[in-house]
């Protein structure tokens, strides 16, 4: 039981590194971001690796890319709700813009469609790699 906690852990942390790591560096090649981001981004995706080492683990690709699709959806509107809907952020005395800045990266707008595509799509690389490189023994 406490070695399939510990890779459970392990691939809770390769996960949230993978999809972090890239969203992050995705943000820095575009136009940057607010801390208030890339804590959200980081805290949401530690809980939606946990809820789904710990509790699903599913070993089908089509049900690991519909739980991504589902995080995916979860992680870009939240933050545009968050942030810049509601002003809900601009309440609790956190500086942030009323509408999202143009996402730029090599001259192409991004819009919040392709952002949804792509956090879902490295969340789910993430765990495709956890997954490979750490195996549970039945």
């Amino acid at each position: 039981m406490k070695q399939t906690l510990n890779k459970s852990l392990i691939k809770i942390i390769i996960t949230v590194g993978i999809f972090w790591l890239a969203d992050f560096f995705m943000h820095h090649a575009g136009v940057g971001e607010s801390n208030y981001y890339y804590i959200s981004k980081f805290a949401n995706s530690v809980l939606f690796a946990t809820l789904f080492f710990l509790a699903f683990n599913y070993k089908e690709h089509w049900k690991k890319l519909a739980f991504s699709l589902i995080f995916g959806t979860w992680i870009s509107f939240y933050y545009l709700i968050t942030s810049y809907g509601t002003g809900f952020i601009q309440w609790l005395g956190i500086s942030a813009l009323y509408a999202p800045p143009p996402f730029v990266i090599g001259g192409i707008y991004l819009t919040p469609y392709l952002w949804w595509i792509f956090h879902g799509l490295m969340f789910f690389i993430g765990i495709e790699i956890a997954s490979a490189l750490i195996k549970n023994r039945k």
